[in-house]
């Protein structure tokens, strides 16, 4: 019994001793975590609809596919460059299949060529600091969802500074709610609708002219030429960018005191056109311009052909663009002009700048064309020239990389008033940000025309390589093998 009194007093001793500790505990403060730097995982997107297009890597391991194996990178470091990361981020839905493969894949070896230049000398000096450039670029297969998906989680799970808009207007303006919603800066390329500019979106810009924009030289051009033309056919295919085209082609044409004569849409997929070119050739007007891409723009200069529906000039938008439509067409493309956001005879020069007194940014003509080629033949297998695509898609990157220089920071606000601040040129010509439209109004298109199997500058004289071959040939004189030179 003495045993048990003992027991417990001691239990009620060593209870006592735990509940002062207990509440001694309590009273402290809560100890601090460990400070760990923030880290981003960048990985592709595990839907199989957003899966990675397997192509053959460009040169540069500055471009970037994201491997099936996630990468962790640290994402922002701020220096006393300012707030220059080490590695500027920039992403892009670009459609390299589908409809719009073509183009798509122009655009991406242009963006990629200048990211090599960049690169290769040592990266973009912001600050003081020399940054490397990566692209990251997925294949939204020339489709919505899959484009909007796409940007989506190039933003949300790669982190991506900035982006490229993906080629083709029906596929940017579908994405540019997206770099809106998350104030990402992105650079319109490859897509011209007016629609585009006109959603009052903060952070989407344009660095080339508007589709409303395409025949302005044109026509210019035919009128300063020929004041005895009057009348005018168009024709365009039923699409957002060509519809755009087509209906700044006849405000303009009317503008300019022109009879517009035929005002034709066509199916977006047009098997046959004959209907449409029978209403041309019975308007028989001096100027005919067809809005239309690459398949149907070909299309309609050969039952223009079959046809024999003969004009003064004849105007085609994007199609005469692609080096393969003298290939498909043959001599059926002599004469055949378009507007050209720009082209390889270009002369944006960093004298030309000199003597306009800007500042130069970026690669030479000749600098981007090496560069382009060996991407081309990296990933397309053959050394090509660049169109206006690629030249545009360049354009893009370079307009990003110069606002980011200017404002040290990747931060899209500071970028973005940096730009608008700002007037540079490089080789695809003047930039001027209007901040009311976010488009660049310094920029000027030029016309090219195909003469003898080669397409050259004829329009503004000041970058003109050639002088245009006016009136143009009959299609019976190019079936004769009569060249337009």
């Amino acid at each position: 019994m003495a045993i048990s009194k003992t027991l417990l007093a001691v239990i009620a001793v060593v209870v006592v001793v735990l509940i002062g500790v207990g509440a001694w505990l309590a009273s402290q403060p809560p100890a601090q975590a460990p400070t760990t730097t923030p880290t981003t995982t960048a990985q592709p997107t595990s839907s199989p609809q957003t899966s990675t297009q397997q192509t053959t890597p460009p040169p540069s391991s500055s471009a970037q596919q994201p491997s099936p194996t996630a990468t962790t990178t640290t994402r922002t470091t701020t220096t006393q460059a300012g707030e220059c990361p080490d590695e500027i981020v920039i992403g892009t839905a670009m459609p390299i299949s589908g409809r719009y493969a073509a183009e798509g894949q122009y655009s991406l070896w242009g963006a990629l060529a200048v990211v090599n230049w960049f690169n290769d000398n040592g990266g973009l000096d912001c600050g003081g600091k020399k940054v490397k450039v990566k692209l990251i670029y997925r294949d939204s297969e020339s489709k919505l969802e899959l484009a909007q998906s796409i940007t989506e989680s190039l933003i949300t799970q790669d982190k991506v500074h900035f982006l490229l808009s993906p080629y083709g207007s029906d596929l940017a303006l579908g994405v540019s709610p997206i770099a809106e919603k998350y104030g990402v800066l992105m650079a319109v390329v490859g897509a011209s609708s007016d629609r585009i500019f006109q959603q009052g979106f903060k952070y989407v810009i344009g660095v080339a002219a508007p589709a409303s924009q395409y025949m302005v030289p044109v026509l210019d051009m035919v009128v300063k030429t020929d004041p005895t033309v009057k009348k005018v056919a168009i024709l365009y295919r039923d699409s957002e960018f060509n519809r755009q085209v087509a209906e700044g082609a006849k405000a303009y044409a009317e503008k300019l005191g022109l009879q517009v004569v035929v005002y034709e849409v066509y199916p977006s997929s047009p098997k046959d056109l004959t209907p449409q070119i029978l209403k041309v050739k019975q308007a028989a007007p001096d100027v005919i311009i067809v809005a239309s891409h690459f398949a149907d723009g070909q299309l309609a200069v050969q039952q223009l052909a079959e046809q024999k529906v003969d004009a003064k000039l004849v105007a085609l938008s994007v199609a005469p663009l692609v080096p393969d439509f003298y290939k498909a067409l043959g001599a059926k493309a002599e004469c055949i002009v378009g507007p050209s956001h720009w082209e390889p005879g270009v002369k944006y020069t960093p004298d030309l700048a000199k003597q306009r007194g800007v500042e130069w940014f970026g690669p030479t003509k000749e600098e981007f064309i090496t560069y382009f080629k060996k991407v081309a033949k990296q990933m397309g297998g053959q050394e090509v020239d660049p169109g206006y695509h690629a030249a545009w898609a360049a354009e893009g990157v370079l307009t990003i990389l110069y606002g980011v220089q200017k404002a040290i920071s990747t931060k899209s606000d500071k970028v973005l008033g940096a730009l608008q601040n700002a007037r540079f040129m490089t080789f695809f010509g003047e930039f001027k940000l209007d901040p009311t439209t976010n488009l660049n109004v310094a920029h000027s298109m030029v016309v090219i025309q195909w003469q003898g199997g080669n397409r050259y500058v004829v329009w503004p004289a000041v970058v003109a390589e050639g002088k245009l071959f006016y009136p143009s040939l009959t299609w019976d004189e190019k079936a004769a093998g009569k060249l337009c030179k």
